[in-house]
């Protein structure tokens, strides 16, 4: 079930280079029916590991590292009604 939607703006700062970016991810938070929390992100449409990780890391476009984002903004969606 399906427990937050939220837009996160995300703020990357490349430690090689210093180059510094934005890029806005779409987060679902929902529990499974075993109680348990997990959370999906995608980019564009396209689904990706967490931009706080660093499987997710993007690559910073002047250098081509990879570099961890943190949190800037976090704007929640409403959950949509479920029909019957």
């Amino acid at each position: 079930m399906i427990t937050e939607l939220a837009v996160e703006h995300v703020e990357f700062t490349c430690g090689h280079c210093w180059h510094r970016w934005t890029a806005d991810y779409d987060v679902q938070h929902y529990q499974d029916e075993d109680g348990s929390d997990w959370e999906n992100f995608s980019h564009s449409g396209v689904p990706t590991p967490s931009p706080y990780s660093t499987d997710g890391a993007p690559a910073c476009p002047r250098c081509h590292r990879h570099w961890v984002g943190h949190l800037t903004e976090r704007h929640l969606l409403p959950l949509p009604t479920a029909t019957r």
